[in-house]
């Protein structure tokens, strides 16, 4: 009997993600594998676009063959979403997926807001423009490229596009990846000419807005053939990562909180109007899936990359015992973590690997301050952990200004860190909120499943389908006395990024 279905893909930083789901959400099958990256030098972070469509190509196939009586009903996709690339008439590649994390672009986004930061902010929502300051770059640094350039998008669109032969000037990005450019008037979904023009963009050279739930095409004979698929599927242009997995967790109303514990972790607030961080430059203003809603977001750029950092430098005996035992290293680490005393014995870390985002700081990087012979490889781990969490503590104020009209109670947490009871309960403790497990974690694929239905016309409301897909399992509640512990820490952590900024500063400058 054939069973109708839906393929999700998520292309995020680390991995790529496909799931195929029947039409109550329910995983039929799953399929994971590392998203090729090389970071050759500190600040240079290569990925080949064309190599990452081949390998989602291929684990199409192979999860299609294990599943060869679906019928894929409709495709949608969701990806990172701070960089840009460049495609010709033919979309042939002329300037390669670069990321956030790729900081070569970094000056020119500093320029952005230190020339125009206000008018930017005003309409675009964001302190920390991604996608233009890679077009800046490009055009200022490789004009020979640059010239070759018919359209810059995102890669979710790329691939996408590319497996439904879509025409050059059919060229897209839903609008939940507004924020991210730096160019655009989020409240309207358009271009802004404005700073277009301030930066002399050529309008011409970007993707046509479209909504997420816009089906964009369909599976070209080619790829399908492939795949193992029948031509003709619809394909959904779906959205970014963040308001995604959000839409997948149940973020569909005022109010509700939700920390993505991923690569790139997010720490957002789902609100009903767009507002500015003005004052504190901390929080971005990404669209949400659900139209009229926005989620005032933090992001802390690879925290999730830099525990697999510190496992992979440091954790050699626990990745050796978790081996032994069919587990999480991380799993291993946080056990040696649980004794410990909030504030890791006076240990206090920077966690910014790659440079702070919000506000934006690419000078300011790793750094342990306080270590004794007391302290040891676990003490060392649970500062990691605790100094992202000091920054959830820092914004959850700066929301509390911005949006007076809100109460915070609950924090729905995804993404592989929610696994982690210790990381749970220390960010619990730092913001004094109930962290919130969910019963499932794929939810930015099954956000990708609820887009895929909502298009082609199954799910009518997104909020009641969403409610219905995901349940709180665990909640952890915050101790006070830990809490009243950590505030002296999050102060502490702040007052320390501003005293140590300048000799970050000086460090980098040195040749």
């Amino acid at each position: 009997m054939i069973k109708q279905c839906f393929l999700a893909i998520d292309i995020g930083v680390s991995n790529i993600k496909l799931g195929l789901y029947n039409f109550d959400g329910e995983v039929i099958d799953s399929l994971t594998v590392k998203c090729p990256g090389e970071y050759p030098r500190p600040g240079v972070f290569i990925q080949s676009s064309e190599k990452i469509l081949s390998i989602i190509i291929d684990s199409i196939k192979s999860i299609i063959q294990k599943n060869n009586n679906l019928k894929v009903e409709a495709i949608s996709f969701s990806g990172a979403m701070g960089g840009a690339m460049g495609v010709d008439n033919n979309w042939d590649v002329i300037a390669d997926w670069s990321i956030v994390s790729d900081t070569r672009s970094y000056k020119y986004g500093k320029n952005m807001v230190d020339s125009y930061g206000s008018k930017i902010l005003e309409l675009s929502g964001t302190n920390f423009p991604s996608f233009v300051p890679k077009l800046l770059w490009w055009k200022n640094e490789y004009p020979a490229i640059y010239k070759k350039v018919s359209k810059f998008i995102f890669l979710s669109g790329f691939i996408a596009s590319k497996m439904c032969d879509l025409l050059i000037e059919d060229a897209f990005v839903d609008y939940t990846y507004l924020q991210m450019s730096g160019i655009a008037n989020i409240i309207n979904k358009t271009w802004s000419k404005d700073i277009c023009d301030y930066f002399n963009i050529n309008m011409d050279l970007l993707p046509e807005i479209v909504s997420p739930l816009k089906i964009i095409g369909k599976l070209n004979k080619k790829v399908s053939q492939k795949c193992n698929l029948i031509s003709g599927i619809p394909v959904v242009a779906g959205a970014g990562d963040k308001p995604i997995g959000a839409l997948g967790a149940g973020i569909t109303k005022p109010g509700m909180l939700i920390d993505e514990a991923a690569s790139f972790s997010a720490f957002s607030l789902c609100v009903k109007e767009f507002i500015p961080d003005k004052s504190n430059k901390m929080l971005e203003n990404i669209p949400s899936v659900i139209n009229g809603q926005y989620l005032s977001s933090f992001f802390i750029l690879g925290s999730g990359i830099a525990h697999e950092w510190f496992k992979n430098t440091f954790a050699k005996e626990e990745i050796e015992i978790a081996e032994k035992n069919n587990i999480s290293p991380f799993k291993v680490l946080d056990e040696k973590c649980k004794d410990i005393s909030p504030g890791s014995d006076k240990l206090l870390c920077f966690g910014h690997l790659g440079g702070r985002g919000y506000q934006v700081d690419s000078d300011t990087k790793g750094l342990w301050i306080g270590h004794t012979w007391n302290h040891k490889k676990e003490h060392f781990y649970k500062s990691l952990l605790e100094s992202f969490a000091y920054e959830f503590g820092l914004v959850i104020k700066a929301m509390g200004k911005s949006h007076p009209d809100l109460k915070f109670k609950k924090v729905r947490v995804i993404g592989g860190g929610a696994k982690s009871d210790l990381w749970n309960q220390i960010k619990s403790d730092v913001t004094d909120l109930e962290y919130v497990q969910l019963n499932r974690n794929d939810l930015t694929l099954l956000g990708g499943v609820l887009i895929a239905g909502k298009a082609i016309g199954l799910y009518k409301d997104l909020d009641k389908t969403a409610s219905k897909f995901t349940k709180p399992i665990k909640t952890y509640y915050p101790d006070k006395e830990n809490n009243k512990i950590y505030e002296e820490y999050v102060k502490l952590y702040s007052q320390s990024l501003k005293q140590f900024r300048n000799t970050f500063k000086k460090l980098n400058k040195i040749s």
